[in-house]
Order: C-alpha cells, then sequence, then structure tokens
C-alpha cells in the first residue's frame, strides 16, 4: 500500500483537455499536435460498452430508447449490438479498405460453413479493422515529428480461430510509414492460455 501511495503523490503538474471527438477522423483544429498516444483501443470480442453502461446512457440523457443505444454502437469502434447486428450481415468492405493477407485469411476460416455465425462474426473483425485503419490514417494529421504510440489491445479468437491483432496493427502501421514498430507482450489473459495483452508501439517518422 505504501508503495501505491508514495507514486500517486508523483503526479507530474500540468494541465489536460478532453475533446468531444470521432477516433476516425481526428482534427488538429480539436485536439492540436501531439508527441505521444497511450490508449487502449477496444478489443475484437464483441463487448459492447454501450450495452454494458445502458443504465448510466439513459441516466445521463445521452439515450432515450433501445434503439438510440444500438445506433450509437454502430458508430463506435468493433460496435456490435443491437441494430448493429443486422447491420453486420449486410456491411461491405469500402474500396480504401485496408489490404491484409492475413487478415482476409483469418477471416476466410471464422466465415467457414461449418460455423453457425460465421458470416456474421468474420464481418465483425472485417469492420472492427476497417474502423481502426480510418483510425490509424486519420492520426498522423495530428501527430508531431518523432510522436511515439502506445497501443494496448489483446488478441481474440473466434471458433478456435485465432485473430493476431497485433500483427495486423503492425501491418497497418508500416503500411502508414511508422517506424520502430513493435508488438512487446504484457501479460496473459485470465479467460484462454492463448489470448496475450499487446503493447504495440512506433514512431512517428
Amino acid at each position: 500500500m505504501g508503495i501505491i501511495l508514495d507514486g500517486a503523490e508523483q503526479n507530474p503538474t500540468g494541465h489536460g483537455k478532453v475533446a468531444l471527438a470521432d477516433a476516425r477522423r481526428l482534427l488538429k483544429e480539436d485536439i492540436g499536435l501531439v508527441d505521444c498516444v497511450i490508449t487502449s483501443p477496444p478489443y475484437v470480442n464483441r463487448m459492447s460498452y454501450i450495452r454494458e453502461l445502458r443504465p448510466y446512457m439513459y441516466w445521463l440523457g445521452y439515450i432515450t430508447n433501445g434503439r438510440d443505444a444500438g445506433e450509437m454502437d454502430w458508430e463506435a469502434i468493433g460496435g456490435t449490438w443491437g441494430v448493429a447486428t443486422s447491420r453486420l450481415n449486410e456491411w461491405q468492405p469500402k474500396s480504401s479498405s485496408f489490404k491484409s493477407k492475413l487478415l482476409q485469411k483469418t477471416a476466410k476460416i471464422i466465415r467457414g460453413d461449418e460455423n453457425k455465425n460465421g458470416h456474421l462474426l468474420a464481418n465483425y473483425v472485417l469492420k472492427y479493422f476497417d474502423d481502426m485503419w480510418s483510425h490509424f490514417q486519420s492520426l498522423i494529421g495530428v501527430l508531431n515529428d518523432g510522436a511515439k504510440l502506445h497501443y494496448i489491445v489483446g488478441n481474440s479468437t473466434f471458433y478456435s480461430v485465432l485473430v493476431p491483432v497485433e500483427q495486423v496493427y503492425a501491418e497497418m502501421l508500416s503500411q502508414l510509414g511508422f517506424s520502430n514498430v513493435e508488438c512487446i507482450p504484457i501479460r496473459k489473459r485470465n479467460s484462454k492460455k492463448e489470448l496475450i495483452e499487446f503493447d504495440v508501439r512506433a514512431r512517428w517518422r
């Protein structure tokens, strides 16, 4: 306990800013230029933050009915609850979507005929990475030269198929011109032995 309390006394001085923005459409006018990004984006595990937080969203006035929650989840990265589920069945990647043999191979296996909801889940995986591709592309516009990235993210499985999230992130960052791209294992997660959290690191030029 003493170590924790001692660490709490060492908070850096300065000020913070909270900006309401879409992570896929970042604007310098909203957040300025940054030297470091430390974040943990949604994992590819169909966990819906909107669904889990619905009571609070109602109480705070952000949503007024169940459909509002589904619409908001569809707009979120990795959103898959309510109306978002039915839309995923019809979703098609854009021509500008990220191209990856590793990702396409993974989605193809998940989509296999023997998997009852394979089409839906394969689309979910592809749309998740489509959203993250838009985020990384947009991020470039708010980075100073030399900016460092740390993305804490875990891999996932569907029908025993491992989705190598950290490797796809690394492919995206490398393709966009980031340097020093690394995937550093942090810890094993409690749910399944093959699931690991990574620190995906990179430097902008």
